[in-house]
């Protein structure tokens, strides 16, 4: 378990570079047929300048994806193998472009310690407010985790 002192802690930062490569294959994963995901001419017709990421694509950089995140947790208490996704979402600010380049530094919003049938058990949220290179703010990434006790 996570102790309640971490409450407001900060993790990394982190930087990613949003790939065309990477865009194309999430869009094919989520069978997406806008043309603007895959084809650069069409993207430039839409108007953008690049291959716009796909509403989730965030979820590429976040907790699943970050090991580094995922050694600094389990060093709190809460490793991988007792951690149940409970919900995520993205709100975002700015475009998120092919070439860009993001970095956040997740930290914990909330922390809540609750009794189960089996057991105690802890939901987390971790907080990402992801910049681009600009120093723009792009998305702000709420994960909720459930932290199973052992």
């Amino acid at each position: 378990m996570i102790d309640p002192a971490h409450l407001g802690r900060s993790f990394g930062p982190y930087t990613v570079t949003v790939e065309r490569a990477q865009i194309r294959r999430f869009a094919e994963t989520l069978a997406l047929p806008e043309r603007v995901y895959y084809d650069e001419a069409a993207a430039r017709a839409a108007g953008l300048p690049d291959l716009p990421a796909p509403p989730t694509l965030a979820t590429c950089y976040g907790l699943w994806a970050n090991s580094a995140l995922l050694a600094e947790l389990e060093a709190l208490g809460a490793p991988l193998l007792r951690l149940l996704h409970g919900e995520q979402n993205y709100v975002y600010h700015a475009p998120v472009i092919a070439g860009d380049t993001l970095t956040g530094a997740p930290a914990i919003a909330a922390l809540v310690r609750k009794e189960g049938r089996r057991g105690p058990f802890q939901v987390l949220t971790l907080e990402t407010r992801w910049r681009n290179q600009r120093g723009e703010l792009a998305i702000t990434d709420t994960l909720v985790v459930v932290v199973l006790d052992t």
